[in-house]
């Protein structure tokens, strides 16, 4: 038998050498992959869970990519100091930083898999078949801006960085460093075609449009400006120019809008009325209904789109479900990990009486007028408290004149509140920081984070107010690129254009102090990010753009932020070392495993 099967199989193999050819059918390659063009707008969906992800919420050690673009150790936040050991691993105690750190890590990972998902939602579009060249377009300009974002984030983040501009299906041991400044202009590169070719507004809450395209590609040619040096005498104005088109198309809002700000509204939200007078602008811009483009926010460029709690229930979403895929750990984590635990604070021992809970904040509380007690919204609900502001971000910023502002109203940034225990004689009257056993504990509570009323509440999460659902959150907002806009003028040498775009912002704020050309320095323009971007900007991307990798590398704006306003610099003195670094490190794995080429790691790791 076995002589007749071998001349059975010879005999087909001569007739058909296609026969022994390997088809698999279940093993995807860049040839399989794709075969109809919402294989292509899969990929797309892909990378904008990965950059929501990246954007987001968990903003805390056990979500690196989010609490590190955001700026946790750098200068406005840090893991708070009760549960650090008094800053030993805290995140601005840079002497616990190596190159070996999983945040970095985590980091490049996330930002080379979104390179990864445009380029292969590149090469997927020009393999299939399009019904619509429109649509062609589309798809292809937001896979530019993807890969666009990823290199801009790497070469502010690690510098000069390998360029990979195709999906690659083999291993690889011979990546080269690109340099910075060829890095951002890659980037640039990518982020110009997405702004020509993307809708001038978001084609559905949560897509990207021309307005993001070019906020962003603002900011990579100001990142250009400053590696370079502005060599080629024109980065700085086309920032300028960049920055003028997404607000051209994305006017800030001025006046009163949206779910909370009609007088005539009936509403009503577990028994609290939607209308809140006492409200601002500013309030409104961080309310449900709120930050979409498509509910009338003008200002609105780019939103993390979050759906209610029937949408999900209608789409058989349990909290759990649908937190994972957002890497959250709820539906609004924010919520969670910053605020003050108001529940672990103590009364000093002269404060504390008899009968009375030792905590101000616990003990016979009012349930019908606080519901959920000592995790009322009035306290913020439930936080681990995990991410705290330094003492620049809460306070400095706001000194003296800066002080009168919409954005410091304790609307919006609450700093007082008031003894629930009506056990204890100061029931009902405000609590200080000064009357309590870690008085640094009592830090601001903001209305972005935290609304201090039951209105934006699902009746779900009453008991512990853990989730705002619906509640979206802004990847990019038209007073961001004010803010570039002003920083563009300022290293261009017009300093009164600077003052012009600064005093928009600080205009809509109601701000009673405005700007002069004299008064605008780059670190101006980094109090007044605070100010106006808390816990929205992604601030070691800011920082780390502020300086330069040629000639030896240098950044002092940054280090100058860091040593007078780190935590574990300024607020908490821990940390005594020099910040010798001006990049974060390659990580070493990376280098590592590049045997066949040489990557040189960033000075002063």
């Amino acid at each position: 038998m076995i002589p007749v099967v071998l001349l059975s199989v010879s005999l087909v193999s001569c007739q058909d050498d296609a026969f022994l050819e390997e088809q698999p059918k279940t093993i995807y390659t860049t040839t399989t992959a794709f075969e109809k063009s919402s294989q292509v707008e899969s990929q797309l969906v892909t990378a904008y869970r990965r950059i929501f992800s990246m954007h987001g919420y968990a903003m805390e050690s056990l979500a690196s990519t989010p609490a590190l673009l955001g700026g946790v150790g750098s200068d406005v936040f840090d893991i708070f100091h009760s549960l650090v050991g008094e800053g030993a691993s805290g995140w601005s105690n840079y002497a616990t930083w190596t190159a070996n750190d999983g945040k970095f890590s985590t980091l490049w990972d996330d930002l080379y898999k979104l390179v990864s998902y445009g380029n292969l939602a590149l090469q997927g579009s020009e393999k299939v078949e399009w019904t619509d060249q429109e649509d062609k377009i589309y798809g292809e300009a937001q896979a530019h801006f993807f890969r666009g974002y990823a290199y801009l984030r790497l070469a502010e983040c690690f510098g000069g960085v390998p360029i990979v501009d195709t999906f690659t299906e083999t291993l690889r041991l011979d990546y080269e460093r690109a340099s910075r400044e060829d890095t951002y202009k890659f980037a640039i590169e990518d982020l110009k075609i997405a702004a020509e070719n993307l809708p001038d507004y978001p084609k559905m809450d949560g897509k990207v449009a021309k307005g993001a395209a070019y906020h962003f590609l603002a900011e990579a040619y100001l990142g250009l400006g400053v590696e370079t040096g502005n060599q080629s005498g024109d980065c700085y104005k086309n920032a300028a120019a960049a920055a003028s088109k997404t607000i051209a198309l994305h006017p800030l809002m001025t006046s009163r809008f949206g779910s909370r700000a009609n007088p005539n509204s009936t509403s009503v939200n577990n028994g609290v009325p939607a209308y809140k007078p006492e409200g601002n602008v500013f309030y409104d811009l961080f309310q449900i209904d709120n930050y979409a483009y498509s509910s009338g926010n003008t200002e609105s460029v780019w939103i993390i789109d979050i759906p209610k709690y029937e949408s999900m229930q209608n789409a058989s979403l349990s909290e759990g479900a649908y937190s994972g895929y957002m890497n959250s750990g709820s539906i609004y984590y924010l919520t969670m990990v910053t605020g003050p635990i108001f529940r672990d604070m103590r009364w000093k021992s002269e404060y504390r009486e008899a009968g009375a809970n030792d905590c101000p904040f616990m003990g016979d509380i009012d349930l019908v007028k606080y519901p959920g007690g000592n995790l009322c919204a009035y306290l913020g609900g439930f936080s681990v408290g995990r991410v705290a502001e330094s003492h620049y971000l809460a306070n400095k910023v706001w000194n003296g004149d800066y002080a009168d502002d919409m954005r410091n109203d304790p609307i919006n940034i609450c700093r007082e509140f008031i003894c629930l225990d009506r056990a204890h004689s100061r029931y009902g009257t405000v609590v200080k920081a000064e009357e309590l056993n870690d008085p640094h504990g009592m830090y601001p509570l903001r209305a972005k984070m935290a609304m201090q009323d039951d209105w934006g509440w699902h009746s779900s999460a009453m008991d512990q107010h853990t989730a705002q659902y619906g509640r979206d959150w802004y990847v990019v907002r038209s007073a961001e690129t004010y803010l570039l806009l002003a920083e563009a003028y300022l290293r261009d040498g017009n300093a009164a254009e600077a003052a012009k775009a600064l005093n928009a912002v600080r205009s809509r704020a109601q701000a009673s102090k405005m700007f002069t050309a004299s008064d605008v320095t780059v670190y101006t323009i980094l109090d007044e990010r605070a100010r106006e971007l808390a816990f929205e900007e992604r601030r070691w991307p800011t920082l780390l753009r502020m300086g330069s990798s040629q000639n030896g590398g240098s950044n002092e704006v940054m280090v100058n932020q860091l040593k007078n306003n780190a935590m574990y610099l300024a607020d908490f003195s821990y940390y005594t070392g020099s910040i010798d670094w001006t990049l974060f490190p390659i990580p070493t794995k990376y280098i590592q495993m590049n045997t066949d080429v040489e990557m040189a790691q960033n000075k002063g790791w």
